[in-house]
């Protein structure tokens, strides 16, 4: 199961996030930023996933922004970079080339994208074509 989804940039400020079990405000701040400090500390030759409490971290990071999703200790790794691999492409799709700044300014489409492909901690659908199509239809 995938407890959440973040999108933070380089200086650790977070762009999107989604999280699919909701634990308190407090301890979710202290968490993603821990979670997202110690992201941010690994150097590029470190494996993009770490064991942090309860949750096993894979991130990516992708030009400015880091995609970090924290899933169970019984998923599979290289799956879950894989769909942040295909959450990057499908947004490059739609915003052609993905930046921080389109992540800002259209915030509603970057969730609804997130929500197409993830239904409550369930990879639901990976295929650029019908998730933007979705989106497109949303639009109008």
């Amino acid at each position: 199961m995938i407890h959440f989804v973040l999108m933070v940039n380089k200086q650790g400020q977070t762009r999107l996030a989604r999280y699919f079990d909701i634990p308190c405000s407090d301890s979710r701040n202290t968490t993603e930023a821990d979670i997202v400090r110690k992201c941010l500390m690994r150097g590029e030759m470190q494996c993009s996933f770490f064991e942090f409490g309860q949750y096993k971290i894979v991130y990516r990071r992708y030009a400015s922004l880091f995609f970090i999703m924290g899933v169970d200790s019984s998923e599979n790794e290289l799956g879950i970079l894989e769909l942040i691999h295909s959450l990057v492409e499908t947004l490059d799709r739609q915003f052609e080339n993905v930046c921080e700044l389109d992540i800002m300014y259209h915030i509603d489409k970057a969730h609804f994208i997130v929500d197409e492909m993830l239904v409550n901690g369930a990879v639901i659908d990976t295929n650029k074509s019908s998730i933007l199509d979705a989106v497109s239809a949303i639009q109008k």
